[in-house]
């Protein structure tokens, strides 16, 4: 069995994190997804695991083939689906040594997964609403792959809920600092939760102290942590998006619709103001 050499970076909102192991005698893994190699007589076999609550998207680019089909295009991409698994075959030309010099990708969705037509909860707390500071297709820091991402100010400290039932995926917390600097795009606290439907929303720019783990089945309005200035951010505020693709396209982020407090969809344009969620705490307290 050949170890892969695996090339994976992942960004969420303003944030970035890289969280790829090697996992002793299962190859090479990102996340919770795992490549390892099989020689037969027909040819290598790419054996794929995908231990997430979301499909995940493979692919895997050969720079150079010997004693091996190279495939249409020198790639092939797959889409796992959740808890599951699939074998990649390159067939072998003839007998002999087999090599293959590759690159592996990983990225977390899938760009076919068809969102359900949900209304999200408001995904904070406090007395008052807030405004949103990027709306859709904003022109400041939200633009291509992250036009659906929106940006709404409060101050630190204001409870993040989550807005829809999932599955904790990503948690990453301990930063205290943040500023409009691109130092720090890979500094911001934040979570992602796994919908039913394959989709993934984050929330972004939290405080340290994130109040859940990663694992964790949590419901519309719980608790996940506090707003905060953490990361790439000129001032405190949430970011939030949902997104089909953790990183790729099309899909890193898609349009939704979230509850106005009367159980309409919002205006969610740059300028307007978003009604709070009326549960729980309205203000953090040390």
């Amino acid at each position: 069995m050949r170890v892969l050499a695996l090339c994976c970076f992942f960004l969420v909102g303003c944030g970035s994190v890289a969280p790829s192991e090697r996992v002793a005698n299962r190859g090479s893994c990102a996340w919770r997804v795992c490549i390892t190699t099989e020689d037969g007589p027909a040819g290598r076999d790419y054996q794929i695991t995908n231990e997430e609550p979301v499909p995940v998207t493979v692919a895997l680019t050969f720079r150079t083939v010997d004693n091996l089909h190279r495939p249409a295009g020198g790639r092939v991409e797959r889409v796992i689906p959740p808890a599951s698994g699939d074998t990649i075959r390159i067939n072998r030309v003839r007998s002999g040594p087999m090599l293959a010099d590759l690159s592996v990708a990983i990225d977390l969705g899938s760009s076919s997964t068809q969102p359900d037509d949900y209304l999200y909860a408001s995904p904070f707390g406090g007395p008052v609403p807030r405004p949103l500071i990027q709306g859709f297709d904003g022109d400041e820091t939200h633009m291509g792959s992250m036009r659906y991402a929106i940006d709404i100010a409060m101050p630190g400290e204001t409870p993040i809920f989550a807005a829809r039932d999932g599955v904790v995926l990503l948690v990453q917390d301990g930063f205290t600092e943040g500023r409009a600097d691109p130092k720090f795009l890979e500094r911001a606290n934040l979570v992602v939760i796994a919908h039913s439907d394959g989709t993934m929303a984050s929330y972004g720019h939290l405080s340290r102290g994130i109040e859940v783990a990663r694992g964790d089945t949590v419901a519309a309005g719980e608790l996940l942590g506090w707003s905060g200035r953490t990361g790439f951010a000129g001032r405190p505020h949430l970011h939030f998006h949902v997104g089909l693709r953790m990183l790729g396209e099309p899909g890193r982020t898609i349009p939704i619709d979230l509850d106005d407090g009367e159980g309409r969809p919002a205006d969610l344009s740059e300028g307007a103001r978003i009604m709070p969620a009326r549960l729980g705490p309205t203000r953090r307290f040390f």
